[in-house]
């Protein structure tokens, strides 16, 4: 199986505070990857280093290796990097602008003008982030006006937009209620044929629904990993079967 992702002996700090201890592991390409753990065990930390946007935090301190497809992380201009390596956030966060423009945003960033062009990309997105037969007669209005799942759902939107090869995801539906966290899902799933993803969630029914692979955190290290039907139903670590029965966290 082909990896996107390749993580060696990583270590990571802030300052003195050591949040990640000698992670070893593999992502592999066209999956869903849940992190699960309780909060604080360094998922979304984790998650951060992809993009390297742990780069912009002063006290932070990495060491070990990151490979993405096969190049080192390091030697990636972290542009070009942020580009084949989207995010979604835990809280939506659309532009105060148009539905439209919102999506056209990266791409005008990138330089396209083409109005042809930008509505294409525009529209496949959407239809992507299957939110476009809901705001196609509305896409020059304010995206502040969405619902809170329909506004996860354009950032999903706005992601695409930039061809990304990775999305990561860092509790993309806490914020939201079922029905729209269903939608949520239910997009992730058509969307691993395109994409690789990387999903944190502290939702572990969310994790069975719609991983393929689950890494269990615990203090800063992998007590587990391996396909998501083995984590839940046959855990190798008792911590494992302790976390997802319930026990702890």
């Amino acid at each position: 199986m082909e990896t996107i992702f390749t993580i060696s002996d990583l270590n990571l700090r802030y300052d003195q505070n050591q949040v990640l201890h000698s992670i070893d592991l593999n992502i592999y390409k066209n999956k869903i990857t849940a992190f699960i753990g309780p909060s604080g065990c360094g998922k979304s930390t984790l998650l951060r280093c992809f993009n390297r946007m742990n780069d912009l935090i002063d006290n932070c301190y990495i060491d070990g290796n990151i490979e993405f497809a096969n190049k080192n992380l390091n030697e990636i201009n972290p542009i070009e990097l942020r580009t084949k390596v989207g995010m979604v956030f835990q809280t939506p966060n659309p532009f105060p602008m148009s539905i439209f423009e919102n999506v056209a945003y990266g791409p005008k960033c990138q330089g396209i003008r083409n109005k042809a062009t930008l509505n294409r990309i525009v529209i496949d997105s959407l239809k992507k982030a299957s939110l476009y037969e809901e705001v196609k007669d509305r896409l020059h209005e304010s995206a502040l006006g969405l619902s809170g799942g329909q506004q996860q759902r354009l950032c999903i939107a706005r992601c695409l937009a930039m061809s990304p090869e990775v999305i990561l995801m860092d509790e993309p539906t806490s914020a939201l209620d079922p029905i729209a966290t269903l939608k949520i899902e239910e997009l992730i799933s058509t969307l691993k044929k395109d994409f690789s993803i990387i999903i944190v969630t502290h939702n572990m029914q969310q994790a069975a629904r719609i991983s393929d692979y689950t890494a269990f955190f615990l203090l800063g290290e992998i007590i587990e990993y391996g396909k998501t039907v083995d984590i839940f139903k046959n855990p190798k670590n008792k911590k494992t079967e302790d976390y997802i029965t319930g026990r702890f966290g």
